[in-house]
């Protein structure tokens, strides 16, 4: 073959060969630059991982499904239907879940040695709820037996492939707060008013059969999510993802209910207790379902003075623990309490949210002398939460995920006791 014909071929091919491996080693380093880009991505975002952080950019709850608060244009439609659902599955949606993100901020007793042996207590139980629980630990409403830490929490405890059901003590007396506040609103310009704003007249007797009340009721307690339930007694951890979702009324925040209307009615103070679980059928309408409902027993009982809306909350920790708000009321176990005060701050046609905030802060005032530890700083919120509907209309959390029923009902006791000197107390 002609060399001069093999240089020629040689030279025309050259700038092709250059050109291909110029392109190759492009790719490759566009391929490393890539790969480290996703892996610092990867690693900031492990690195700042959370639960609640997920929820919040999921689906904007509570404000986007407090009823008339909803702001325009937020999640709507089957995708918000899809997501609530799937939030519902994981009970990250309690009414403090998205904003209160515990990591760095334990206010109980973490210990990782085993929880100390109980000692007998020196009281007989005397009710079904206050039997001891098979494993020793005390139940809600038991005698805490003398010596026992019930913040201590055995890490090791925790089964392979579950979260833990962490106690905490998250008490307006342990933190040192009066109030939780998720607004811009600036509490030392706030002033309630100076007298307790609602005054009723108390029946001598009542009579409740049948749904049925011989008198006008004083208070309505409804539950916008009735299926709000409870972790099972006896355990310290559950399967991730385990949804504390129950239709059963006698094992759901409904039970909860029951047993402050069944106090009330007893005490002298006539109470509906509505059972109606307004987000079975749809969480995302569950707020607009509820207040409808109120609305309806407003108008055929305008002498109700109160509304309660009664929840459990759901508190996630960034580790995906749930927690137990839990305290020691009257030498018993108890869950923790949270009262909710909704103001217009989001929009709502509420410019007499501080009658509420009155009622709240006495209420709180009486529980905490009655039952020290029992209360968590007053929740402020920009929604309403159809507070506006009633004066007196309170949103009430009893426990929360990581509690159990027992806990929570025994709360509910310590509650309503309270509620019913305050009442009384401010009748006409």
């Amino acid at each position: 073959m002609d060399e001069s014909f093999v240089k020629y071929t040689a030279s025309r091919h050259r700038p092709r060969i250059l050109r291909r491996a110029l392109s190759a080693v492009s790719a490759i380093t566009g391929g490393l630059i890539l790969t480290a880009a996703c892996a610092a991505g990867v690693r900031q975002a492990a690195k700042s991982f959370s639960v609640t952080n997920i929820a919040k950019r999921c689906f904007p709850y509570p404000e986007s499904s407090a009823g008339d608060d909803a702001e325009p244009g937020e999640a709507a439609g089957e995708l918000a239907e899809e997501i609530a659902r799937s939030l519902l599955s994981s009970a990250f949606f309690g009414s403090d879940a998205l904003y209160f993100d515990l990591a760095g901020e334990n206010t109980g007793t973490l210990e990782l040695s085993p929880k100390p042996s109980p000692v007998a207590g020196t009281e007989a139980p005397d009710d079904p709820l206050d039997m001891p629980s098979i494993s020793g630990a005390p139940s809600g409403g038991d005698i805490i037996p003398e010596g026992y830490n019930i913040y201590a929490f055995d890490r090791a405890s925790v089964l392979s492939g579950e979260v833990g059901l962490v106690p905490y003590d998250m008490s307006s007396k342990k933190t040192g707060m009066k109030y939780s506040n998720a607004t811009k609103i600036d509490m030392s310009e706030v002033r309630a008013p100076d007298d307790y704003p609602i005054k009723a007249s108390l029946p001598e007797s009542i009579q409740v059969s049948s749904g049925n009340m011989s008198v006008t009721p004083l208070v309505l307690i409804v539950h916008t999510h009735g299926t709000e339930a409870f972790a099972p007694e006896g355990v310290t951890s559950v399967k991730r993802g385990t949804s504390m979702r129950s239709s059963d009324i006698s094992e759901n925040i409904v039970a909860v209910g029951s047993v402050m209307a069944d106090i009330l009615n007893s005490s002298g103070i006539p109470t509906i207790h509505c059972e109606t679980m307004h987000d079975i059928d749809s969480y995302r309408e569950s707020y607009s379902l509820s207040a409808d409902t109120v609305r309806r027993y407003l108008a055929k009982y305008p002498s109700i003075k109160y509304v309660f809306d009664v929840h459990r909350d759901a508190i996630v920790t960034s580790g995906g623990d749930y927690v137990k708000a839990v305290c020691e009321a009257g030498g018993r176990l108890s869950a923790q309490v949270m009262l909710l005060v909704g103001t217009n701050e989001k929009g709502a046609d509420h410019p007499d949210w501080t009658t509420n905030l009155a009622v709240a802060e006495e209420w709180q005032r009486r529980a905490e002398k009655d039952s020290p530890g029992l209360m968590r700083p007053i929740n402020l919120r920009g929604a309403s939460f159809n507070e506006q509907l009633a004066p007196g209309s309170l949103l009430i959390e009893v426990g929360s995920a990581g509690n159990t029923l027992s806990e929570a009902k025994y709360a509910a006791e310590r509650l309503t006791y309270s509620l019913v000197g305050m009442i009384r107390d401010n009748a006409e």
